[in-house]
């Protein structure tokens, strides 16, 4: 299963290539379970994620200072959110290893939060960028 649409496009191309990249590493994420190998890909994907969202989500809020976005505080709050339950999924692993429960908790955080985040929050901040100028 692919969790990447089109329709998750936003029309700005630096974010959409981060975003292809990061729904990647949930299609990655979500085969190895199919497989059986799930729990082996909690740590790596882990540790990707929560660096490369940094690097997005600072890529992202440059483009709302540069073009001016209203909703720039509240959408910088959701980043901040998201990373700290991706760092309390990364210490419940150190802690407690890999488990059904915590892949599971895993998978419904990446799918549910990232791709609702992209679907609502970044469609509104690229329709803006690219009514400012930018693409």
């Amino acid at each position: 299963m692919t969790y990447w649409k089109d329709s998750l496009l936003v029309g700005v191309a630096i974010i959409d290539r981060e975003h292809r990249k990061l729904v990647g590493v949930i299609d990655q994420l979500m085969e190895a379970c199919s497989q059986g190998k799930g729990r082996s890909a909690i740590e790596q994907t882990l540790d990707f994620v929560i660096s490369y969202a940094k690097e997005h989500f600072r890529d992202e809020e440059q483009l709302q200072e540069k073009y001016t976005y209203p909703g720039m505080i509240a959408h910088k709050k959701l980043h901040a959110q998201f990373v700290a339950n991706m760092t309390s999924l990364e210490n419940e692993f150190r802690q407690t290893g890999p488990s059904v429960v915590l892949t599971g908790k895993l998978n419904s955080s990446l799918v549910d939060w990232l791709i609702k985040h992209i679907s609502t929050e970044d469609k509104i901040l690229g329709e803006h960028i690219r009514k400012a100028g930018g693409s």
